[in-house]
């Protein structure tokens, strides 16, 4: 792990240590913040096992690899450590994007507004842009990649658009956001 982003990371669990300290005991906060503590793993773990960017599309060799994984896997046995750290980079990255949707939610956003004398549901990011008036362009860029492998059949088999410094600045966005909210939360979900 180079030193730089493994002290960024060590400082983010500490952060996130003391925000697990101070907020309240709620159901709410311990369930959203778990997904925020698997995030910080997923991307520990990532770097350290070298995660590296891919911006292009998956060399032609992989498909054999992946087939081959697949007997591993299942035999508990190990597996490559570029497949291992791609894999808690986008374990790390879905729970960033879960927490891009959960937490505009425990900071009172609204579900629902009115377009054209209609009601209809908010958007994850009207709803982050209700809630947080500060840049959230990397945690914005997650939720979007995220979203482009959960609901496109090709994923990101083209290539990813986050690298892992847009992960980690999505990862300070976040904090920045629970940090400035931290009043509020704690005020709606004192016990």
């Amino acid at each position: 792990m180079t030193k730089e982003i493994a002290e960024q990371l060590n400082e983010y669990g500490r952060s996130l240590h003391n925000l697990l300290v101070e907020l309240p005991d709620h159901p709410a906060i311990t369930d959203t913040f778990d997904y925020v503590l698997g995030a910080l793993y997923g991307l520990v773990q990532a770097h350290k096992l070298g995660f590296r960017d891919r911006s292009t599309r998956y060399v032609a060799v992989y498909r054999p690899h992946l087939a081959n994984y697949a007997l591993e896997v299942s035999k508990t046995g190990p597996l490559d450590a570029v497949w291992t750290a791609g894999y808690h980079f986008n374990s790390g990255i879905q729970r960033l994007a879960a927490a891009f949707d959960r937490i505009p939610r425990m900071l009172d956003a609204k579900m629902k507004k009115r377009v054209r004398g209609r009601m209809r549901s908010t958007t994850a990011k009207e709803r982050m842009t209700e809630v947080n008036p500060k840049s959230f362009q990397y945690w914005e860029a997650v939720y979007d990649e995220v979203n482009a492998f959960k609901h496109s059949p090709e994923g990101r088999a083209g290539g990813r658009t986050v690298a892992m410094n847009d992960a980690l600045f999505a990862f300070e966005e976040m904090m920045q956001l629970i940090s400035d909210r931290k009043a509020l939360l704690t005020q709606r979900y004192r016990p």
